[in-house]
């Protein structure tokens, strides 16, 4: 019998104290009203609700030259018993639409609430993998121990979310799929080892690690002896043969504050390799693209024309691109990770650049065009 089936066999039994039951991965077609549609990467774990999603709409029926896309935007809420699944948009500047409805057979029917929470639509929104997706299970793990085994005792939270190729189609694709994801979540894991094991000797040394750093020098009432860790698989965009990932992690180990860190994977679902920025980008890209990053953030900062990055707190004059970099159906998203252009007073930096703006450097052969041209 296939290793994968066995394993996905496997996930109906916990495994490991804290495994959730409840947790699994869509990506998700569907409408708001008559006109407006959606694309929706959604993890849920427990009780949590998170991914991504985007909309488009056509202003002349039947003419692709009349699209209009929306921002690809992260998503969170709740999904609670009797299968009621709410969600919002989740933008730091402004309050988010809401979607609320039922999720039953693979299907989310319910209704759509405007940010200003004046209008609402209908919407619908069905599991889909048609070609050029890829189906994912997930592995859940949410636990706390405490330091001590008496009542009051700090505690170290732990939650794992780790997302891995699913289905009953195992090819050379998913397999390399698994491989990246594995040496970025495991610290380089040799790939077919068993998830959970892999899991529960995370959980093991997390644990052992607080212990040793806190049992003997804990002060009693100090907040900083309660550790926590987040590590997280996230799907930012798994169309058109193009897999976004991001590989969140953080950590609080006391102190005045915590650190969190991405790491982006973009890998093409085509043959399974990583997209590197040099098979974007036509030759001689970089100067071009450190002027648009670099306008980006000033606008994003709104830095006025006799100011330099500098000024704004910036370590440097200029960001140079990062390989650390993602993708979706609207643009090329480079993200810096707290320290490392900027102190953490400015906290991780996100540049992302609609494609419009990329357009006279990227390679004829560039992934990215499946995405521009694709409605």
């Amino acid at each position: 019998m296939n290793k994968r089936l066995i394993i996905c066999a496997a996930l109906t039994i916990s495994f490991l104290t804290g495994m959730s039951q409840k947790a699994f991965y869509k990506h998700m077609e569907g409408k708001v009203g008559n006109n407006i549609s959606i694309v929706l990467d959604m993890v849920v774990t427990g009780e949590k609700v998170g991914g991504y999603y985007y909309y488009f709409f056509d202003d002349q029926s039947g003419d692709a030259s009349w699209i209009h896309y929306g921002k690809s935007m992260p998503v969170y809420g709740t999904y609670k018993k009797d299968s009621i699944i709410e969600f919002r948009e989740f933008n730091p500047a402004v309050t988010g639409a809401i979607f609320k409805g039922i999720l039953k057979d693979g299907m989310i029917s319910g209704l759509w609430t405007s940010s200003d929470g004046r209008k609402q639509l209908p919407f619908e929104a069905s599991e889909s993998y048609p070609s050029g997706t890829m189906a994912f299970r997930v592995m859940h793990h949410a636990s706390q121990s405490p330091l001590f085994k008496k009542p009051g005792s700090p505690t170290a939270s732990l939650e794992m979310s780790l997302l891995l190729p699913g289905g009953d189609i195992v090819d050379a694709v998913s397999d390399s799929v698994e491989a990246f994801i594995y040496r970025e979540f495991f610290s380089d894991a040799i790939p077919g080892q068993y998830p959970e094991n892999l899991l529960n000797t995370v959980k093991e040394l997390f644990i052992k690690n607080y212990k040793s750093a806190n049992e003997d020098i804990y002060q009693e009432g100090a907040a900083s002896f309660n550790w926590e860790k987040i590590k997280e698989v996230r799907i930012l965009h798994n169309e058109h043969d193009v897999l976004s990932l991001e590989n969140y992690d953080y950590g609080f180990t006391g102190g005045a504050h915590g650190l969190s860190f991405s790491k982006f994977q973009v890998i093409d679902l085509k043959d399974g390799h990583r997209i590197s920025l040099d098979e974007i980008f036509r030759d001689g890209y970089r100067n071009d693209l450190r002027d648009i990053i670099n306008q980006e953030a000033r606008d994003k900062y709104n830095l006025k024309r006799d100011q330099s990055l500098v000024d704004a707190g910036f370590y440097n004059e200029f960001i140079d691109p990062s390989d650390n970099f993602y993708l979706t159906k609207d643009g090329i998203g480079f993200y810096y990770n707290q320290y490392e252009v900027a102190p953490f007073a400015i906290g991780s930096i996100d540049i992302f650049i609609s494609y419009n703006k990329i357009k006279r450097i990227l390679s004829k052969e560039s992934p990215v065009i499946r995405l521009i041209n694709v409605p």
